[in-house]
């Protein structure tokens, strides 16, 4: 048994939606067909998972996607009896399922409660019609919040709830509206989001072409001051750049990435991130120097069941973490986390002091968090920071 004391967390992906986005690149695709060949895929890795890190108890579980939710039930309760039972799972652990509101109803919020999950992320994005219609989600907003409240009434005692600003059309009024609209149907934890232009999505097409103009930077930030003011008074503390949570309620799985933990991932399209003393495991040899390695199993749903036919552990592409990467790495998402990050080394530290007095840092000791200041223009400290870190 090769487990590993660093590695609690599990990634699922489901990669069916009932259409695909505007602006979605993530893997996911329109239809449920195949679904049971999938399944049946996901289920063989993660039995080879379990068998590498059984002995090492989950935390957090997160079933995402794609459109998890539009998942048939059947093997939806299949999927996470696999991953109940191969796995030792902590009483108080996180398992969360992505639902759009148009796949939920109160069936199957029950029967989500009863599979094993007790925490759902439900895909609001706005409570406007025609923002909807530009994003290209088959949901209205009245569909949205009752979504919200089905899974409260099954039982869910963590709800949260996803919001997407800087779209065309969306003025800030009419976003101030959405946020207090979805703090009335009361969610624990609330996301935020930037739209952004990703290569290869019908937005991006529909950018280049003409017939979309982003919204301008300024009104962005504007937009993602007013989330933060709006929510803040509503009693959700910004834990993260983009996300708020009150009662304690962080997402425990994002804070894994965040603070750049390891983390095992199955599914087409999942991105995991594991210890290199695993590497034999995978049939791999760490390089000199290798702290961990990332890897991901390609966009092609037929070729990662395929993979899985013949080796349940396939990875493929692969890249070898090492101390300077994982400097790195730390930084650029530490700094996004209200809690900031470690810093290490001279180098870092100084540059962390001329940040600091410049008003876009604080720092106390060897830890630095971001200012509103330094939250404006997040990536560039990071970088700063980043390339002293190396």
């Amino acid at each position: 048994m090769l487990a590993d004391p660093g590695v609690s967390s599990l990634y699922l992906h489901i990669p069916y939606c009932e259409r695909k986005c505007e602006y979605c690149d993530f893997v996911s695709v329109a239809g449920a067909r195949g679904q049971h060949e999938y399944i049946a895929a996901l289920r063989a890795e993660v039995r080879g998972l379990a068998m590498v890190l059984g002995g090492q108890p989950l935390r957090t579980v997160f079933v995402g996607g794609g459109t998890p939710g539009l998942l048939d039930l059947t093997l939806m309760r299949e999927l996470m009896a696999e991953v109940l039972g191969g796995f030792d799972i902590v009483p108080d652990a996180e398992i969360t399922l992505e639902v759009n509101p148009s796949s939920s109803s109160a069936q199957r919020a029950r029967a989500w409660r009863t599979a094993g999950f007790n925490r759902v992320s439900v895909g609001v994005q706005s409570t406007h019609a025609d923002i909807l219609a530009f994003l290209g989600r088959v949901h209205d907003a009245d569909r949205a919040l009752a979504a919200v409240r089905e899974v409260r009434a099954a039982g869910f005692d963590n709800v949260s709830a996803d919001l997407i600003y800087a779209v065309p059309g969306l003025d800030d009024a009419r976003w101030t509206e959405s946020l207090k609209r979805v703090v009335e149907a009361g969610p624990d934890h609330i996301s935020c989001y930037e739209l952004t232009v990703e290569s290869g999505t019908p937005l991006h097409r529909s950018v280049a072409e003409g017939r979309v103009r982003v919204v301008d930077p300024e009104i962005a930030l504007r937009q993602h001051r007013i989330a933060v003011e709006t929510l803040e008074r509503a009693g959700y503390a910004q834990y993260e750049v983009s996300n708020f949570a009150r009662d304690r309620r962080q997402c425990a799985h994002n804070l894994v990435y965040w603070r750049n933990g390891h983390y095992a991932a199955a599914g087409v399209g999942a991105h995991g991130h594991l210890p290199a003393t695993l590497a034999p495991a995978f049939g791999l040899e760490a390089g000199p120097g290798a702290l961990a390695f990332r890897y991901e199993h390609g966009r092609d749903i037929r070729a990662y069941v395929a993979d899985r036919a013949a080796e349940p552990l396939t990875l493929r592409s692969l890249e070898w973490v090492d101390a300077g990467m994982r400097s790195e790495e730390s930084i650029m998402l530490g700094l996004r986390l209200r809690e900031g990050v470690r810093l290490e080394g001279d180098g870092v530290i100084s540059e962390a002091r001329e940040l600091a007095a410049a008003g876009l840092l604080e720092l106390n000791g060897a830890r630095a968090t971001v200012t509103s200041r330094g939250e404006d223009v997040l990536n560039q400290v990071a970088l700063r920071l980043a390339t002293h870190g190396a």
